[in-house]
C-alpha cells in the first residue's frame, strides 16, 4: 500500500506492516516518519539492527539477518539505509525473495533519498508495496505551508492568528526544518495565549531559502511581493538573478 506521512502515525496505531519503504529529499519528514516506525517497534518489544548498503555490501547479510532471531527478543526491527534507492541486481533479488517470504516476527524498514520514478515501478518495489508500504515525503509547497504549521501547532497544544501562521511561513519557506525549530521556539516564548504577529516578529528568524526557480514560479503567478522578497534573499546569499535579454 502507499501512505502519506500524514497518514502513517495513524496506520501505525492499528497494525504494523512486515516492511516499510521511507523515501523523500525533505530531511525532516523522512527523519519523523522512521521515527514514527522505531516507536511502534520500540513499543512492541523489538530489538533493532541496521544496515548500510554501500558500495560491496552482501545482500545475504539482509536475508541473514531476517532469518536470526535476538538474543534478547524475538523480533526485531532491520533498519535498512540504502541513500540511492537503486539496490541492482543482487539487492533487488534479495528484496524480492525477502517480500515474498516476509516474517510478521520483523519489520523491514528501508530508508532511501528522492526515489526516481523508474525506481518506483521495478519488481522489488512493487513487491515491498504489496508486502508493505512505501512512504514518499514530497516538500511542503509554499501553498500547502500554513496548513502544515497550523496543524503541528495544534498538536503542540498552541494557537495562532491566520495573520501570524502565514508570517511564520514566509519566514521559513523551503526550509522545513527551520519551521519545526521556530514552531519548538514558540512553545517556549509563549504563555499560552495565542500567537500573533507581533510574537512572529520577536521570536522567529528569517530562514527562508530562495532560488533562481521560485523566483520564475512567483514572477508566472504575478505575485509581485514575493518576487521582490525572493530577490531580496537571492542577493542577501549571494546569487545572481536571471536576466532575460530581448530580441
Amino acid at each position: 500500500m502507499r501512505l502519506r506521512p500524514d497518514q502513517l502515525k495513524q496506520n501505525l496505531s492499528k497494525t504494523l506492516l512486515p516492511i516499510y519503504i521511507v523515501s523523500g529529499d525533505e530531511t525532516l519528514l523522512v527523519q519523523e516518519c522512521c521515527d514514527d516506525i522505531r516507536l511502534s517497534c520500540r513499543r512492541q518489544g523489538f530489538s533493532r539492527e541496521v544496515l548500510h548498503v554501500e558500495t560491496g555490501f552482501d545482500w545475504n547479510e539482509l536475508l541473514a539477518s531476517a532469518a536470526a532471531m535476538s538474543l534478547f527478543a524475538e523480533r526485531q526491527l532491520i533498519e535498512l539505509r540504502m541513500p540511492t534507492g537503486k539496490p541492482g541486481d543482487a539487492g533487488g533479488k534479495a528484496l524480492t525473495e525477502y517480500a515474498a517470504n516476509a516474517s510478521p516476527d520483523n519489520v523491514l524498514l528501508i530508508i532511501c533519498n528522492k526515489l526516481e520514478s523508474a525506481s518506483t515501478r521495478t519488481k522489488w518495489y512493487k513487491n515491498i508495496e504489496a508486502a508493505g508500504a512505501s512512504v514518499q515525503c514530497w516538500p511542503i509547497e509554499m501553498a500547502q505551508l500554513p496548513r502544515w504549521i497550523n496543524n503541528r501547532l495544534s498538536r503542540l497544544g498552541l494557537n495562532a492568528s491566520s495573520e501570524a501562521i502565514q508570517m511564520l511561513a514566509e519566514r521559513v519557506e523551503g526550509n522545513l526544518l527551520a519551521a519545526a525549530q521556530e514552531i519548538e521556539k514558540l512553545r517556549l516564548y509563549t504563555d499560552g495565549d495565542t500567537i500573533d504577529a507581533d510574537t512572529i516578529t520577536a521570536a522567529v528568524a528569517d530562514n527562508a531559502r530562495y532560488d533562481v526557480f521560485g523566483l520564475v514560479d512567483r514572477a508566472l503567478e504575478g505575485n509581485v511581493s514575493s518576487c521582490l522578497k525572493n530577490l531580496q534573499g537571492l542577493k542577501a546569499e549571494g546569487t545572481e538573478p536571471p536576466y532575460c535579454y530581448g530580441h
